[in-house]
């Protein structure tokens, strides 16, 4: 087994919303500063410090109470996120998750591509990180406590790789480190050297289990996540948004979370139900639909952006909750070995018709689809974006007039800015003797003089009168 350790140094002040400022934060507790954004260490802020101590060294600084539900649904979602990368994922709170990326190698073709990915998919959400590479959890983790980026593939490398670490990264109350440090034990090296029977009985039985799992010693099960089979995620915004494109800056976020849920359910979303919520009024609700289920984040995006824009503001809107109630199963996107411009044309139609539908109204966006009638004035309907229909026997014209309109004659040709010159012909369309509208006519592609194409008919039932019925492009 590998274990992919992913550690979130921020993520109590990023799960409140406030991960990209560069204004100083502090998360507290206790009354104590527990965490510290970079702008608030460069100001002289440290942990531990009380909220005057942190007021008196700069006035501007955010200092906010942990929420620690707040962190634990934030964490989860993000284990749903990482699902996509590993069938076994697992939440070490309060901020990181560990992932078991062995059987997940063969699959993205090796762990440099495997690592790049996953921090490629975490970088859009706004998370600082640190990550550690290893053959168990704990080892794992203690790599990316040290800021190890280099992996550790076997069991039998893990003491020399893990004595050069310092003693921080073992995780013991503030006074075993000071007893720690009191001895000279600088690193885990100098622990391992001790005799274990004296380690457990200076400092408990809990430093002696933390390197006895790191070594793969002792066993240490995880508990594993198991993704939800459909996605609720609230965020709250770090100000109040008075226009939606500072809304859809936001929603980026929330869209990657889904999207990394989707990959690894190999699902998709056709359904969104997003809510902007405000502060003194009811949340203001929007649906926004697809024509075929979905997970790419940036087509996503970009439908719920076209939504957001035909969308008055009522009032600012100080965060928003994205639900999707039902998954679809969508298959693997696999390469083609020569492109297919059909293909390409067909999903360019499919994303402007979602692009329209989102800006214009879903009920604004319709096609013509065929009814089983050979008239062809009685031929189409409109009906919904998403309905396929094959295509009439023989070749149509583009424009279809309202009437058909009479046309003179010329020694028994038809005339239309001068005479016509009959293409191709005769096709008979005999019908409609069952419902009152019986027909018998010859139709035929027409040439006029100046080039223009043109579909007439012959009307056997009244005389062999000429009638134009339409244009082709």
């Amino acid at each position: 087994m590998l274990w992919f350790a992913l550690q979130l140094p921020l993520f109590p002040i990023e799960s409140l919303g406030h991960g990209t400022t560069s204004r100083a934060i502090g998360v507290i507790e206790q009354r104590q500063i527990t965490f510290l954004n970079h702008a608030a260490r460069e100001v002289g802020i440290r942990p531990h410090m009380t909220p005057g101590e942190a007021r008196a060294l700069s006035d501007d600084i955010l200092l906010l109470p942990r929420q620690r539900e707040t962190e634990v649904r934030s964490l989860h979602h993000l284990a749903g996120w990482a699902y996509q990368f590993s069938g076994q994922v697992s939440p070490r709170t309060p901020n990181g998750l560990l992932l078991e990326v062995g059987g997940s190698l063969r699959l993205f073709g090796g762990l440099h591509t495997l690592c790049r990915g996953i921090t490629e998919e975490l970088e859009p959400l706004g998370h600082a990180y640190c990550y550690g590479i290893a053959p168990t959890p704990t080892a794992a983790w203690m790599l990316a406590s040290g800021g190890v980026r280099r992996p550790v593939t076997r069991l039998a490398d893990l003491p020399e790789r893990l004595a050069p670490l310092p003693c921080a990264v073992l995780e013991l109350p503030q006074a075993q480190q000071q007893a720690l440090r009191g001895l000279g034990l600088q690193t885990l090296g100098d622990c391992l050297r001790l005799p274990r029977r004296d380690l457990a009985r200076r400092f408990g039985r809990g430093l002696l289990l933390q390197l006895e799992h790191a070594l793969g010693e002792r066993p240490e099960p995880r508990h594993g996540h198991q993704p939800p089979q459909r996605f609720h995620r609230q965020l709250d915004l770090p100000a109040e948004a008075h226009d939606t494109r500072s809304v859809a800056f936001a929603l980026q976020r929330v869209l990657r979370e889904l999207t990394g849920l989707l990959r690894g359910l190999d699902g998709g979303a056709q359904s969104l139900q997003l809510e902007l919520l405000h502060a003194r009024r009811t949340a203001t609700r929007l649906h926004i639909g697809l024509l075929r289920a979905s997970r790419d984040p940036d087509h996503l995006l970009d439908v719920c952006q076209h939504r957001l824009d035909r969308e008055a503001l009522a009032a600012p809107v100080i965060g928003l909750r994205l639900r999707v109630d039902r998954i679809h199963p969508l298959a693997p996107e696999t390469g083609a070995l020569l492109p297919d411009p059909a293909g390409d044309r067909a999903q360019q139609q499919q994303y402007l018709r979602e692009r329209l539908g989102a800006r214009l109204g879903e009920e604004a966006v319709q096609e013509l689809g065929l009814v089983a009638d050979h008239r062809p004035e009685r031929a189409w309907q409109p009906q919904a974006s998403d309905t396929t229909d094959t295509g009439p026997a023989g070749e149509r014209p583009l424009w279809l007039l309202p009437q058909p309109t009479l046309l003179r004659q010329q020694q028994g040709l038809p005339c239309w800015h001068g005479p016509l010159t009959l293409e191709h012909g005769p096709e008979r369309i005999e019908t409609g003797w069952w419902d009152g509208g019986d027909v018998c006519r010859d139709y035929y592609h027409a040439r006029a003089s100046q080039g223009s194409r043109l579909w007439i008919y012959q009307d056997r039932r009244s005389g062999n009168h000429w009638f134009l019925h339409g244009f082709f492009g």
